[in-house]
């Protein structure tokens, strides 16, 4: 497998990666090793969703692959062809579980996978989830309800503090399709036709990152213009929702969130120097405080981590989820919760698919 160091490092620091695979058997295995390589059999939690290929193919597979079997094994089998018979059971080991699902509702899956992460929580094992694969999964429903249903796994994968691999073939499905996914997940795995070749990137990570590894994956998914207030209801629901969470892990002293504070922040931050005639100002300092966070955004392409705002304009983090409320309120820009933290979009650059209303989580 020729994942190096670094890129391993990478993956296991991911709560949720999107493997870009082919829908062949070198595809298959190149999933397999993918779980493998990032913790050790012996030291593994493994809930395996399924659809095509029976968790008796899975194990199969995984032996030939990978030899000895993960500590702990279970699988969500989403196929409406059940089997019946004595070897259904003999093929399985006999402590590995299997939940069986309708491929058309793929929400059934949600449950069975949230119990058995509940189950092995505290035994000490790292929690793999593995998908295989999305392609199958876009067969049977339709984009937004995949979409949807991808939104609330993610979350539980990472709420469990699991890593999840999502197999894809890039090559059935347009390149917008394949952006919009992206936007899910903490890192893609792009494997090459015969397995040889892999490259590891991170979704939205730091422009700086010089890595050839992480080199010009194209995730632009524009929408027009027409369609730039779909998100206006979206915007409203979610709004409370998503500051609250960005000041409450912010990590900022209460005193900074006072309206002095802010304010005193906000003027030093400012501050260009001696007072000067307005052609003498550079550029940077003639921009309003929205004009700038667009300005960023159009930079990185209609959309950036609500951290690398913070980053790049060296403001707070509770400053910057101010300025973002009072641009999402005016129709600016959108945010929504992905991955590990919060996606600001300019308006005009979200996803299509996200013009249904994510449903939101409930513990």
């Amino acid at each position: 497998m020729n994942i190096d160091t670094s890129d391993r490092r990478q993956l296991e620091q991911s709560s949720n990666v999107l493997l870009l695979a082919p829908l062949t058997p070198t595809g298959n295995r190149a999933c397999l090793e993918l779980l493998a390589s990032t913790t050790s059999p012996e030291r593994a939690n493994v809930a395996a969703v399924t659809y095509t290929p029976p968790p008796e193919t899975w194990i199969s597979d995984w032996k030939e692959h990978n030899g000895e079997l993960p500590a702990e094994l279970a699988f969500i089998h989403a196929n409406t062809v059940e089997k019946t018979g004595e070897d259904d059971s003999t093929e399985l080991p006999l402590d590995v579980s299997v939940a069986r699902v309708d491929p058309n509702q793929p929400m059934d899956i949600i449950a069975p996978l949230s119990e058995q992460l509940t189950r092995w929580k505290g035994n000490r094992n790292q929690t793999v989830v593995s998908v295989q694969t999305l392609t199958i999964l876009l067969e049977y429903v339709d984009f937004d309800t995949a979409f949807r249903y991808l939104h609330i796994l993610t979350h539980r994968v990472q709420a469990a503090d699991a890593i999840g691999f999502y197999h894809m073939d890039p090559d059935i499905h347009d390149e917008e399709t394949v952006n919009t996914l992206k936007t899910l997940f903490d890192a893609v795995v792009e494997v090459s036709d015969d397995g040889e070749e892999w490259s590891v990137a991170e979704t939205y990570g730091d422009r700086s990152v010089t890595s050839e590894h992480v080199q010009s994956h194209d995730t632009d998914v524009s929408v027009p213009e027409t369609e730039s207030g779909l998100f206006t209801s979206i915007r409203d629901s979610l709004t409370g929702v998503f500051s609250a969470e960005s000041d409450s892990r912010s990590g900022d002293a209460a005193a900074s969130d006072s309206p002095s504070a802010v304010e005193d922040a906000e003027a030093s931050v400012s501050q260009s120097g001696p007072k000067t005639g307005v052609d003498d100002l550079p550029e940077e300092a003639m921009l309003t405080d929205e004009d700038r966070i667009r300005e960023l955004l159009t930079q990185y392409g209609g959309r950036m981590k609500q951290a690398d705002v913070t980053e790049e304009t060296d403001w707070s983090k509770s400053t910057v989820s101010r300025k973002l409320s009072k641009m999402e309120e005016k129709g600016l820009i959108t945010r929504v919760q992905v991955g590990r933290g919060n996606l600001v979009f300019l308006s005009g650059y979200e996803p299509e698919t996200a013009k249904s209303p994510f449903e939101q989580e409930t513990d």
